[in-house]
């Protein structure tokens, strides 16, 4: 079997745009949930153990953060890969045509 390198730019550009699709989604579910941590924590009425809790689980923000971001890069390397494959062929292309 050959050791083949194959890009094709369309594949990459869908992925790259789901990625990104997912990325946005993730966030937003991310700040729903700190929005209502948020309304949870400031109540008068939330026992000891529920807010242990509430914090425990903010303290995991800048993870999830981190994970949102992740998912951006790779969507945003798909989307730059497709136009390295796209502009790699049309140099080769220039340069054959002459």
């Amino acid at each position: 079997m050959s050791k083949q390198f194959l890009a094709d730019p369309v594949t990459l550009r869908s992925e790259g745009n789901k990625e990104l699709e997912q990325s946005n989604m993730f966030d937003q579910q991310v700040k729903k949930i700190f929005s209502t941590l948020d309304q949870m924590l400031s109540s008068d009425y939330l026992s000891p153990a529920a807010r242990a809790i509430g914090t425990r689980i903010r303290s995991k923000k800048d993870d999830l953060d981190q994970m949102t971001q992740i998912i951006r890069d790779y969507g945003e390397y798909c989307l730059m890969s497709a136009n390295t494959v796209d502009t790699n062929e049309q140099n080769i292309i220039d340069n054959y045509a002459r």
